[in-house]
């Protein structure tokens, strides 16, 4: 069996939190979609990515309940492995046909995608830090794919949020990357989201209909 490699997106500076991913290349096929979608529910990960092509950089998200073509967290970590992993210049990938921007600035990994491709988000926002702390589980199982949100200062487009999706598998997601990418679109504003226990999300709004998204990436262990 293929081993799985395990990536956290969105650190802090000092590399800690961040949003886990599994990631396994898969070049030879050895599991089919529905193994690949087993592994995906079993992994408790938000995403499990399986590496088709790592020379075309063509890879497969499976989320815990389908396969989908974007996940932010998901992409950011993948190029981030394929880089260090097998020294590769990575400018893209593709996902379900669709070709994902990659770009590297200092120690951040950048993904750019059509906004039509990015899951459908809600958004709520809230007058301050402390209320979305202080959202309760009971709360949260109700949120459907919600992120919940606040200024930390509007000036500097700082963000503190945490998203819920239950009803997609995902209690809670520490580090939600398309829900930033669409918010910064919405906003028309550079973001800097302090994201769930202290993972941090770097958004930019783009040209019409694309957005990016960014991160630090610490690839830990085997699983």
């Amino acid at each position: 069996m293929s081993s799985m490699k395990i990536a956290h997106v969105f650190t802090n500076e000092s590399g800690g939190y961040g949003n886990p991913v599994g990631i396994i290349v898969d070049e030879t096929r050895v599991f089919n979609n529905d193994e690949r979608q087993r592994m995906a529910s079993e992994s408790g990960f938000s995403e499990v990515v399986f590496i088709n092509n790592i020379k075309a950089r063509n890879i497969s998200i499976f989320s815990p309940k389908r396969q989908i073509p974007f996940a932010g967290h998901a992409l950011v970590g993948v190029a981030h492995f394929l880089h260090k992993e097998y020294v590769l210049p990575v400018t893209h990938m593709v996902s379900m046909n669709n070709i994902i921007v990659v770009k590297s600035e200092s120690e951040l990994t950048w993904v750019r995608g059509d906004l039509s491709i990015l899951p459908p988000w809600n958004y709520e926002e809230l007058a301050n830090s402390t209320l979305v702390d202080t959202i309760s589980r009971e709360q949260a199982l109700l949120k459907k794919h919600t992120m919940v949100w606040s200024w930390i200062d509007k000036n500097e487009g700082t963000i503190h949020a945490r998203t819920f999706a239950n009803d997609w598998g995902i209690p809670e997601d520490e580090a939600n990357g398309s829900g930033s990418m669409k918010l910064a679109a919405h906003l028309g504003k550079n973001l800097i989201i302090h994201h769930g226990k202290g993972s941090i999300i770097y958004a930019k709004s783009s040209t019409t209909g694309f957005a990016e998204v960014g991160g630090r990436v610490q690839v830990f262990a085997v699983k």
